[in-house]
């Protein structure tokens, strides 16, 4: 055998690698959603410029892990997420908000809660003057004991003491929403876009440096446009999909 030659099991393992990784990316780019049905073996072979018998090895390891399910008869399906948060925009929510009636369990890591004095860009996000008294929360939060959203707030430390959120356990928004008698909540202004973490923040989501995540930038104000807190929160793909409901005028 020439030393250049690849074992034909090799080659085979070669072949199942690729039918995986095309599989793979004509399952994201073709825009299937869990509980989506793929098409049929002969079409999806072809999509794919794969024979049938290398396709069914990729589908075979798939199944396995959980990624898609087959229904004798009638097809194979992209599985349902363990956890999938299906959101709109529309409407400001807490990220305990977001994950409430999920049928999972809740919990949060690594809280940190103190207080900081406002650095530039916090103070005009804030309208308060540089080195003001913030009050700070750093938090990873997990559902079913896997991160799912790693958040950073700040608010003035004279609205929200760092001692109350603190024993109330909750993020400043959550906070402010429970009490909006006292706050006189109104609109945010908010920014959605793809980012890669940095490495605390992929540490605390345990993703790779190649993983993108979803980077919600906000800020909560009152009635009188005044902003009452400003959140950074960092949310795993895997467990979350947001939309924006939009209309025709």
């Amino acid at each position: 055998m020439s030393v250049n030659s690849i074992p034909v099991t090799n080659k085979s393992r070669l072949r199942y690698i690729q039918a995986e990784e095309a599989l793979s990316h004509l399952m994201e780019s073709g825009g299937y959603r869990p509980g989506d049905q793929l098409p049929p073996e002969p079409e999806l072979a072809r999509q794919l410029g794969i024979s049938r018998a290398t396709l069914r090895e990729a589908l075979r390891s798939y199944e396995q892990q959980g990624v898609i399910r087959r229904r004798q008869g009638v097809g194979t399906f992209v599985s349902p997420r363990r956890l999938y948060v299906e959101s709109g925009l529309e409407v400001l929510e807490s990220i305990e908000g977001l994950l409430a009636g999920r049928n999972v369990t809740v919990t949060t890591d690594q809280r940190h809660v103190r207080e900081e004095l406002a650095l530039p860009k916090a103070a005009k996000r804030l309208a308060l003057p540089e080195h003001a008294c913030l009050t700070v929360i750093t938090c990873t939060y997990l559902a079913d004991g896997q991160p799912v959203a790693f958040l950073m707030e700040a608010a003035s430390a004279t609205l929200v003491a760092a001692d109350v959120v603190d024993q109330a356990g909750t993020s400043i928004l959550a906070y402010l929403m429970q009490h909006r008698e006292h706050f006189a909540l109104g609109p945010a202004r908010a920014h959605l876009t793809p980012v890669l973490g940095t490495a605390e923040i992929r540490t605390a989501l345990a993703v790779t440096a190649s993983d993108p995540l979803f980077f919600l930038e906000q800020t909560v104000f009152d009635q009188q446009s005044h902003p009452l807190c400003y959140t950074r929160t960092y949310y795993v793909p895997d467990f979350f999909d947001f939309h924006v409901i939009r209309r025709s005028e």
